[in-house]
């Protein structure tokens, strides 16, 4: 389902999207798409304990009759069992965390790799990390301290508010609600003659790569 956010639709559209802002601003846009920003193991955790447990009550009070050796080990095995299955179930853990927790990791996260990209070495300290976490379905948008100084934090704050309720709708609508503050952004840090294109332009994503 992960991938399906960043299908050929949503590449196009954020490729326009980075396109229109560069164009029009002094802005650098990063835009970084992760499947998650932490294991939140804990809910596999619970997952396996809520099976470990039910199993072994349904050995204990069945009708049938189970061996020693199966009552001791079988229900651990039901446990591990569907505590791996959550690693295929990512709204499961995102039903198990709550939306504070998540909130915490994606943010942490993209501070991470606004440094990790790069993205605060522009000349005019200029760029902008869209980072996009897919299991939390939610976006953190990290400024540099130039467009910090142009456009106001509320300005970022509203643009990764609406991104983030544009989020269900797929990375083509995310795309689009991000496009929607390119006159904003002009305004706080018009473009100059002498821009150039200091970041790469292309999704950084860990995605498997989709073959035609």
């Amino acid at each position: 389902m992960g991938a399906r956010f960043l299908d050929d639709e949503a590449r196009a559209a954020f490729k326009e999207a980075i396109e229109a802002i560069e164009s029009a601003s002094g802005v650098e846009v990063v835009v970084a798409i992760r499947r998650r920003s932490a294991g939140y193991f804990h809910a596999n955790l619970i997952v396996g304990l809520v099976a470990a447990f039910a199993g072994l009550a349904v050995m204990l009070f069945s009708s049938a009759s189970f061996g020693l050796l199966s009552i001791l080990v079988d229900p651990f095995i039901a446990g591990a069992l569907a505590a791996g299955a959550i690693e295929l179930t990512p709204g499961i853990k995102r039903l198990l965390t709550p939306p504070s927790v998540r909130r915490r990791h994606v943010d942490q996260a993209a501070r991470a790799t606004f440094v990790d990209r790069g993205v605060h070495n522009t000349l005019d300290r200029s760029g902008l990390l869209v980072y996009i976490s897919w299991l939390e379905q939610q976006i953190a948008l990290v400024a540099d301290s130039g467009l910090l100084r142009s456009a106001t934090p509320e300005v970022i704050a509203a643009a990764q508010a609406e991104a983030n309720a544009a989020m269900q709708g797929g990375g083509a609508a995310v795309a689009r609600a991000l496009v929607a503050y390119k006159d904003l952004l002009s305004t706080a840090m018009p473009r100059r003659a002498e821009d150039l294109n200091e970041l790469p332009d292309a999704i950084d994503h860990d995605f498997p790569e989709h073959r035609a």
